[in-house]
């Protein structure tokens, strides 16, 4: 009986490819099995076995990107294809440890768009999307390819400034705004405008990303009374 099960292992085992008896055969040196040990029977199961992991490798690493894709998708806003709030929380996160940690400067600056909510209510949600497209757009132009930028609530927008002071990110802001002024968007034929107030802050050692996020909101906050009635234009 065992001489019949040895001779249908050899007659299956001579029908595995060239290839695969090579790819077999360091494996089997890998492992450091006695080539004596090394009956059909033991090859054909081993064989089959690392068939089995190789599918097994072969679904892990499609998970894997799956996994890479999901968290991708996670970290992009819902309107503009930029990052969100959940992204952006941790790149301030990581710019204030480098801060802590080697002394690289980093600053917050944040926009909240005027009158945002005229937008929608007179032309529609539609006009409304369409405008955070476009502020995402003039962002994404003027910003420097190192800085990081983000959707983090309904009108309003961030952005990390790597190696940055107050003074860069201020004049940035004011270049920013004044585009905004000066370039509509289209929506149904009409050119509507939308502005928007800035302000920025530096990151200091101690600060977390909620609070030194709540600073940048403060300073926007600031110019935005500063500037009160500078509204939709239409």
């Amino acid at each position: 009986m065992d001489s019949m099960k040895a001779q249908e292992s050899e007659v299956k085992f001579s029908k595995v490819t060239p290839t695969r008896k090579m790819l077999l055969a360091e494996r089997l040196i890998s492992l450091g099995i006695p080539e004596d040990e090394m009956t059909p029977n033991v090859r054909l199961v081993i064989s089959a076995l690392l068939e089995k992991m190789d599918d097994v490798n072969r679904d892990l690493s499609r998970t894997k990107e799956n996994l890479s894709e999901i968290e991708r998708l996670v970290d992009v806003d819902c309107v503009a294809p930029i990052a969100n709030r959940r992204a952006f929380m941790r790149r301030l996160s990581w710019a204030i440890t480098m801060h802590e940690r080697y002394g690289h400067p980093s600053t917050i600056l944040y926009f909240d768009l005027n009158d945002f909510k005229a937008i929608n209510d007179t032309h529609g949600h539609a006009a409304g999307d369409l405008a955070i497209i476009h502020v995402s757009q003039i962002l994404s132009t003027v910003m420097r390819e190192s800085d990081f930028l983000a959707r983090i609530g309904g009108d309003e927008f961030a952005v990390i400034m790597y190696y940055a002071n107050e003074e860069s990110a201020k004049a940035r802001g004011r270049k920013i705004a004044e585009k905004l002024d000066n370039t509509p968007f289209t929506f149904n034929g009409s050119h509507l405008y939308v502005s928007a107030a800035y302000g920025y802050y530096l990151v200091r050692s101690g600060d977390d990303a909620e609070s030194a996020l709540a600073s940048a909101d403060m300073s926007m906050y600031v110019d935005k009374r500063r500037n009160k009635g500078e509204l939709l234009k239409a």
